[in-house]
């Protein structure tokens, strides 16, 4: 299959002709309220129908239920530069390092779960957690960043993309589920109101789908929606980014726990009330992975860099949290994916 490849500079400069298409169509419409369908059918040519969630991903198989793995992909910040001379040379980052330590993420979790596993997975879940492009939302990252957002876009899509399909060898059920970050927005400020289509993960996310639109055995559910509310067997998750948590403190202990904690408390209010409550809040966005029974908070494939080491965070590896969900029984074992 043709867009994993970055052989072809004919290929790439045509997605890159494409991807400043879609951005034209993203400033040319924004006041449609419509704009996610818009979006989906005239530049993705994708379908708008409701989301109806597989059978094996909600019902356990009777005997044959082995489980189901969740790969938790967040926080990647394509085309930032990280120098290693600013932060006591504990990390280097840039694109070139970005496309390695993605190869190596998916073949970590390729390794531990169908290496080294002998079980016989019922499917596979994969979540893309949002801030996968670095973004020009501020200043100093408009002025560093290795590649204009765009490039980002196309070359963070290949790389997921042939994570996937990597991936697609060796288990036939696949589900992707997604929700946008605050780095790819493409507005100056944060906004709630068409808070997805108005994202560079968004359009990451939809050139990803329509890669694998003939491939029946991998489905997207991309919403609307900041929050994504999904369940594996009887297991409820809310994944969300988790900029919209709350609290801005950069206490190295206390600020990233209490933000979410309080958070999750709302949200855990707000989703009673609609009658979907959750047993899992997974985010992502605070660079600080935690295994938590009832909260999942991702690593990143960026590791430390000059704003963790300048409040004096403590220094995390690149990394990216996966896990199994089991019948009856909800998370039984979590593996913690290095990616270097």
């Amino acid at each position: 299959m043709a867009f994993p490849d970055t052989g072809n500079p004919r290929k790439e400069a045509s997605l890159i002709d494409e991807i400043n298409r879609l951005r034209s169509i993203l400033r040319d419409q924004c006041r449609e309220n419509n704009l996610y369908d818009i979006i989906r059918t005239e530049a993705f040519s994708l379908a708008s129908s409701s989301f109806k969630p597989p059978r094996w991903i909600t019902k356990r198989n009777s005997k044959k239920t082995k489980g189901i793995p969740t790969l938790f992909l967040s926080d990647w910040h394509w085309g930032e530069i990280v120098n290693p001379e600013e932060i006591s040379n504990l990390n280097e980052y840039n694109v070139d390092i970005a496309k390695k330590r993605a190869k190596h993420c998916f073949m970590e979790f390729e390794r531990i779960f169908f290496e080294e596993s002998t079980k016989d997975w019922d499917g596979l879940v994969i979540l893309l957690g949002g801030d996968m492009v670095s973004g020009d939302i501020h200043e100093e990252l408009a002025i560093t960043n290795e590649d204009p957002v765009l490039e980002c876009v196309l070359e963070c899509s290949k790389s997921i993309a042939a994570g996937i399909e990597l991936l697609s060898k060796r288990i036939e059920n696949i589900i992707v589920f997604g929700v946008v970050g605050n780095h790819g927005r493409s507005t100056k400020k944060p906004r709630f109101k068409q808070r997805a289509n108005t994202n560079y993960d968004w359009m990451i996310y939809s050139l990803i789908e329509r890669y694998f639109e003939s491939n029946d055995s991998i489905e997207f559910n991309i919403p609307k929606s900041s929050d994504c509310y999904y369940r594996i067997y009887d297991t409820k998750y809310l994944l969300t980014h988790g900029d919209q948590l709350g609290g801005k403190s950069t206490d190295p202990i206390l600020g990233a726990m209490t933000s979410i904690s309080q958070g999750d408390k709302k949200r855990r209010q707000r989703q009673e009330i609609e009658g979907n409550p959750y047993d899992v809040l997974v985010c992502g966005h605070w660079h600080q992975l935690g295994m938590l029974p009832k909260r999942i908070i991702n690593g990143s494939l960026k590791g430390t860099d000059e704003y963790s080491y300048g409040h004096a965070f403590i220094p995390e590896k690149p990394q990216q949290a996966s896990w199994i969900t089991e019948p009856e029984k909800g998370i039984t074992s979590s593996h913690v994916i290095i990616c270097e």
